[in-house]
């Protein structure tokens, strides 16, 4: 039978050992261009086809530009459909 304290022991050591298994990992954070009338999810979309490697991040900071003019994308995301570029 399981009871209260047993559960409660379980879940703390559960606690301990992801803290141990995140202390060594370094916080990521990824700048992702997007126009401003632009979908949040298609600008990610965009984003992470051209770069992969930036998935899973802690922190993602939109960086805006004005939707007539061409992105300064520095990230060489790609344009098309999908990105709400043609």
């Amino acid at each position: 039978m399981v009871t209260a304290s047993s559960i409660h022991r379980l879940s703390h050591a559960v606690d301990v050992i992801e803290n141990q298994s995140q202390q060594g990992r370094p916080f990521k954070v990824v700048q992702v261009s997007r126009g401003y009338h632009q979908d949040p999810d298609a600008a990610l979309h965009c984003h992470y086809a051209a770069h992969p490697e930036d998935r899973g991040a802690d922190v993602v900071i939109f960086r805006f530009y004005d939707d007539v003019g061409a992105a300064d994308d520095d990230c060489g995301a790609p344009t098309g459909p999908a990105c709400g570029t043609s």
